[in-house]
């Protein structure tokens, strides 16, 4: 039984001015952020009709990640994080008014499009792991939980609202104009509105007081702060810091690769989707968001009650039961193919089971991805000191997209390959296995404490501070 203090609700974070602040700055740039996502694989199939230049839109998108994900976690652990999320969102505006230059100019350069995503990608690996070790800064300890939950929310409302609502809106609704020689796609008017909410996301990151953020500092991190370049030129050896703390730490490092397995797995069951709903349902593509937004919906709901649940049962617990529930849930969804199949042979409605039983079956899939999301995201608050958290979310977002970036890639080819039964059939035990992985790495390593000379060195340059305290 978890005996943490209760944790507050949503409305004590709403009252905190500064948390509100950012949290309305995450809900800006994620929503325009998924509104670009959705924006560049639209306009290269427009553009070309080409599957492959779509796989190198995402590859430019997220392959940033991987390269300098690690190397900005760095920067973000020297530096004031309130100036990182400003900056970062300034820059990203500059960008995206660029990538708007270039689309007027011309709009079937591709090589300066593929850049300018790369760049704007590149500049939003600073902003997330300084907005995430920025969470603790601005609420008290009971309320992490609660905040991570929210921001959660969030990020699942920023998918719906750039995905279906903002992207697809513009696209689709504005008229193609002309001003003296220079013909406006809705495109264009779409990434001009990002640029400037860009600037409006920096506003809110502005209006957050500067004191709002400083950390409890120790004596070496004053010395590295004031010597960024010295940082910088170290890059490596602090990468190699943040995974040995990492890897030393056992909760931490189940926590990050929990996390990350949580993402990619999100990733697969979008990438999944289309061909489940038309080639294993045999349904319209056009009924997928009927078939697959309840698990949407399940995430938003699994983020509100999971506060609640951590009170009364334990982070490892909560996503060991994750982990079966999704697993069966996942198994469900082509065996409800072959009863759909049995019913259409004895001449009854097997949309009842695809309509019904299915969506069903994705609203508790999504209940069951915040049962090992959220937990693992508050285990590497918590196990994460100030001083090094940027490196940490770097890191986890790194390995996060490392992974993602083939199975976005050929996910696709393999169910083509094996046939998309197979492939749902061998991801529910992959979740299965995953999840007595997970418990059994934790009972092994129970009540072991980190024991790698880095956490021993900062342990000592922290001694003088507990003395004068």
């Amino acid at each position: 039984m978890n005996t943490a203090a209760p944790q507050r609700g949503f409305q004590t974070l709403f009252k905190n001015r500064n948390f509100l602040l950012l949290w309305l700055a995450q809900l800006i740039s994620m929503t325009i952020l998924n509104a670009s996502n959705f924006a560049i694989i639209i306009l290269i199939e427009e553009i070309t009709g080409s599957t492959t230049l779509i796989g190198l839109a995402i590859i430019a998108f997220s392959i940033p990640a991987v390269i300098i994900g690690a190397p900005a976690g760095v920067f973000v652990d020297h530096r004031n994080k309130r100036r990182v999320l400003f900056y970062s969102n300034i820059l990203r505006a500059i960008a995206t008014f660029g990538f708007v230059i270039s689309l007027l100019i011309n709009r079937n350069e591709l090589i300066t499009v593929f850049l300018l995503t790369f760049l704007i990608s590149s500049i939003g690996q600073f902003f997330t792991p300084a907005e995430g070790a920025s969470i603790p800064l601005l609420v008290d300890e009971e309320e992490l939980t609660s905040a991570l939950s929210l921001f959660n929310i969030t990020f699942m409302l920023s998918q719906a609202i750039g995905f279906i609502v903002l992207a697809p809106l513009i696209l689709s609704l504005l008229p193609t104009f002309t001003i003296g020689t220079i013909t406006i796609f809705p495109a264009e008017v779409l990434y001009a509105l990002i640029a400037v909410l860009y600037l409006v996301s920096a506003l809110l990151i502005s209006l957050i007081p500067s004191k709002a953020f400083i950390e409890r500092k120790r004596e070496r991190d004053e010395q590295a702060g004031t010597n960024a370049i010295g940082a910088l030129q170290n890059v490596w050896n602090e990468v190699r810091e943040g995974w040995s703390f990492i890897r030393h730490n056992s909760q931490l490092f189940l926590a990050v690769v929990q996390l990350s397995f949580a993402g990619v797995l999100l990733l697969v069951i979008g990438e999944l989707a289309t061909p489940l709903v038309t080639r294993l349902f045999n349904l319209p593509a056009s009924l997928m968001a009927i078939v697959f937004a309840p698990a949407g919906v399940g995430l938003v709901v699994g983020s509100i009650i999971m506060p609640r649940i951590l009170q009364r049962i334990s982070k490892e617990r909560a996503i060991f039961i994750g982990s079966l529930v999704l697993a069966g849930t996942i198994v469900l969804l082509p065996l409800s193919y072959l009863l759909g199949h049995y019913m259409d042979k004895q001449g009854l409605n097997s949309k009842l089971i695809y309509l019904g039983a299915v969506p069903f079956f994705m609203f508790i899939a999504g209940i069951a991805i915040d049962f090992i999301n959220i937990p693992a995201q508050t285990a590497i608050q918590e196990s994460t000191p100030e001083w090094i958290k940027g490196r940490v979310l770097a890191l986890q977002l790194m390995l996060y997209n490392a992974f993602s970036i083939p199975i976005l890639l050929f996910i696709g080819g393999i169910a083509d390959t094996f046939g998309i039964d197979k492939v749902i059939y061998l991801l529910s035990v992959t979740i299965l296995v995953f999840g007595f992985w997970g418990r059994f790495y934790e009972h092994r390593h129970r009540g072991q404490s980190p024991k790698s000379d880095l956490l021993e060195e900062k342990a000592r340059l922290s001694e003088p501070e507990r003395v004068k305290s």
